[in-house]
C-alpha cells in the first residue's frame, strides 16, 4: 500500500521570484515537486512530495492551484498512492484536513493503556499502587484483565444499579489481587491513579473537580494531574527516522494528525486495530503540555 503526504518546501535562494511565479501562474514555466519514498512496513511506503513553499503558503493564484493539482494527481495516480495527508500550509488541495483522526488515536490509546500507566504513574512501583477505573461494561473488563497483574488493587466504579463487570472474580482467582467494585465515589479518595475509559456514566463528570491524583482521560486523549493543576496531552510518535527527514512540522501534525492517518490506513490494511497498527509501526506513546 502506497500512501501520500504534501509538505511544503522550505524557501531558499533557488525559490523563484516575483516574475517567475507570475509566469508559473501563467503556465509558462514548469512547477517543481520533489518526491522521496519511505519504507513503513513490509508492503507499506509512504511518499513525501514537497512542492515549492510559495504553493504552501500563497495559493490564491486558481489557475496555479490548478496546475498544482492536475501534477500531483499524476503523481499519486502513476506512483499508486491511495490516500494523502497535507501540511495545513498547502490549503487543502485534496481536503484531507476535513479527516478526522480522533476515533483511531482514541482506540490506540484504549489498547495501550497500560503503557500510559506506566509513563504516568510517579512514585513506587505500580504493583503498590490502587487505581480506579471507569467505563462501560467491555472497557471495564478489558481494564481489568489488562492491568491485574500490574497493581496493587483494581476498583471499579460503576453508576448505581449498573451490571458489574465479569471478569472481576476470574481475575481474583488467577491473580490474588482484589478488585473491589463499588458505586461509592469516595473510592476515589483512596487511589492516586483514575483511569477514565470513553463514554463512561456521565455521572462521573463532575468528580474530577473534588479528585486529588491523576486521571488518564483516554476519550479526550488528556492526562490531568489536579493537584499540579496541569494538562498533558496523549501522543503518538512516529519513529525516529521518518520524524528527522520530514522535519520541522506543527505540533498537531506531528503528534496527532500525521500517526492517526498512517495507523487508520494500516490497521484497514491489515485487518486490525489501530493500537496493533501502530504498535507494527513503532509508535511510541508520549504525555505532552
Amino acid at each position: 500500500m502506497n500512501l501520500g503526504m504534501i509538505l511544503p518546501r522550505e524557501a531558499s535562494s533557488s525559490e523563484p521570484d516575483g516574475l517567475h511565479r507570475l509566469l508559473s501562474a501563467l503556465s509558462l514555466t514548469p512547477i517543481s515537486i520533489d518526491t522521496r519514498w519511505f519504507h513503513l512496513a513490509p508492503n507499506i511506503h509512504l511518499l513525501i512530495c514537497h512542492i515549492p513553499a510559495f504553493y504552501g503558503h500563497a495559493m490564491h493564484h486558481k489557475g496555479m492551484m490548478r496546475r498544482l493539482k492536475r501534477k500531483l494527481d499524476k503523481v499519486f495516480m502513476n506512483e499508486g498512492v491511495l490516500s494523502v495527508i497535507e501540511h495545513p500550509a498547502v490549503c487543502s488541495l485534496y481536503g484531507s484536513g476535513k479527516t478526522r483522526y480522533e476515533p483511531f488515536l482514541v482506540d490506540i490509546a484504549v489498547g495501550r493503556f497500560t503503557e500510559l500507566m506506566d509513563i504516568v504513574h510517579r512514585g513506587p512501583g505500580l504493583n503498590r499502587v490502587e487505581i480506579t477505573i471507569t467505563g462501560n461494561q467491555r472497557h471495564l473488563e478489558y481494564a481489568i484483565t489488562r492491568a491485574i497483574a500490574m497493581v496493587k488493587t483494581i476498583n471499579v466504579l460503576i453508576p448505581e444499579g449498573s451490571q458489574e463487570p465479569g471478569q472481576a472474580e476470574e481475575a481474583f482467582e488467577e491473580t490474588g489481587i482484589p478488585v473491589h467494585i463499588t458505586s461509592d465515589p469516595e473510592v476515589l479518595n483512596r487511589t492516586p491513579l483514575w483511569i477514565r475509559f470513553p463514554n463512561d456514566h456521565e455521572d462521573f463528570d463532575s468528580l474530577p473537580a473534588a479528585y486529588s491524583g491523576r486521571i488518564i482521560d483516554l476519550g479526550a486523549l488528556k492526562v490531568i494531574d489536579t493537584r499540579a493543576k496541569r494538562v498533558y496531552g496523549i501522543c503518538l510518535e512516529l519513529p525516529g527516522f521518518l520524524l528527522r527527514e520530514l522535519g520541522s512540522l506543527p505540533d498537531e501534525l506531528r503528534y496527532l494528525r500525521l500517526p492517526g492517518f498512517l495507523a487508520a490506513n494500516c490497521a484497514n490494511a491489515w485487518g486490525e486495530s489501530a493500537a496493533e497498527a501502530s504498535l507494527r509501526l513503532d509508535m511510541r506513546l508520549v504525555v505532552k503540555p
